[in-house]
């Protein structure tokens, strides 16, 4: 998971600390998925197979007005945009 850090926690910390902070930061940024994307993965296979059609069909059918955004399709989008 990636890390965060305010800049107000920043701002409050003496040069050492910013500088480590900030390279702890930048490695958690540069680190390998911790499976997060799996699970991403998983949810957009299971929108295909409640619906029945690739994402790629859902994407053509929804700019084309042949299907309605509903709840589920925004959550199916916003999977796909991670």
């Amino acid at each position: 998971m990636l890390k965060m850090l305010r800049l107000t926690e920043l701002s409050n910390l003496s040069t050492t600390e910013r500088d480590a902070a900030v390279r702890d930061l930048a490695r958690s940024a540069l680190a390998q998925p911790n499976g997060e994307m799996g699970a991403v993965e998983t949810q957009i296979r299971a929108f295909e197979r409640r619906y029945e059609m690739r994402s790629a069909t859902m994407e053509a059918r929804l700019a084309s007005g042949a299907i309605q955004e509903t709840a589920d399709i925004a959550s199916w989008l916003i999977a796909l945009d991670a």
